[in-house]
């Protein structure tokens, strides 16, 4: 009995070893291979990640120019029929405008070396457009200076309030940091600073700058009204100050605010 006990048992363990033999002829196991499977997908993970870092700086360099919140809309510029001197001078409407970059400066910056402080050093658009002028005479250009819409964002608001400061500050200190230039504040409130400004140069020629800086919502426009004068002379055209000034503040600040749609 037990032999034939012995002889069952070596016909069981035969018959399972040629079914795993007809299952995996050649020794491999099922399961390494679906193991091995996996780590193919691996490799593919990582070459996904890369592709936005790979992007990366194109997508700066297309934010840097021509600004981080895109062109101004068309609408932002002043109606040179409201510009100081526009009966005898004829301003043109400013254009074709300039991109300065998130780093461009006012006029009157330049005039006056004025360097701002590193929080307000970047604005998402800065650009400036000629609306005419002669030599010996006059030239106005208008430059805005714009975070874009204020209407869902109220940092734009306090950010363009704080820039104004900043501002108005710099024209007040241009007897500061440009040596002999001398500054008459004409009219000032928070949203706007109107100024007269002369800056003597090394060749003996003086600059002559009549400066209005008006800010509304998140945009400030700056407009200057220039003379390049050689020593002892004055311009062709005799100065009229705007009589009404809350008018030419109207004329410069709700263009940029109707254009981007954010008036109150």
């Amino acid at each position: 009995m037990r032999s034939l006990r012995l002889a069952a048992a070596t016909v069981a363990c035969l018959s399972a070893v040629a079914l795993l033999s007809a299952c995996d002829p050649e020794g491999t196991d099922t399961g390494d291979s679906a193991a091995s499977g996996a780590p193919t997908a691996v490799p593919s993970a990582p070459a996904a990640a890369k592709t936005p870092a790979a992007k990366t700086p194109a997508a700066s360099e297309a934010a840097a120019t021509p600004g981080k919140a895109g062109r101004l809309p068309a609408g932002v510029w002043v109606d040179p029929k409201a510009v100081p001197l526009n009966a005898a001078l004829h301003w043109s409407a400013p254009g074709p405008a300039k991109v300065l970059g998130e780093q461009g400066k006012l006029q009157i910056e330049t005039l006056c070396h004025t360097r701002r402080d590193e929080y307000h050093a970047e604005v998402a658009m800065v650009e400036t457009a000629s609306l005419g002028g002669a030599s010996g005479d006059w030239k106005a250009d208008e430059t805005i200076a714009s975070y874009g819409s204020g209407a869902d964002s109220s940092g734009v608001i306090q950010t363009t309030y704080a820039l104004m400061g900043v501002f108005a500050q710099g024209v007040k200190d241009c007897a500061e940091t440009a040596p002999g230039a001398e500054v008459t504040v004409i009219g000032e409130d928070a949203d706007h600073l109107f100024a007269d400004v002369t800056l003597p140069q090394a060749d003996g020629s003086t600059v002559v700058v009549h400066e209005f800086l008006v800010s509304n919502r998140g945009s400030i426009a700056e407009l200057t009204l220039r003379a390049d004068l050689p020593a002892g002379a004055r311009p062709k055209t005799a100065w009229t100050a705007p009589t009404d000034r809350q008018a030419l503040s109207d004329a410069l600040g709700k263009p940029a605010c109707t254009a981007f749609k954010d008036c109150v």
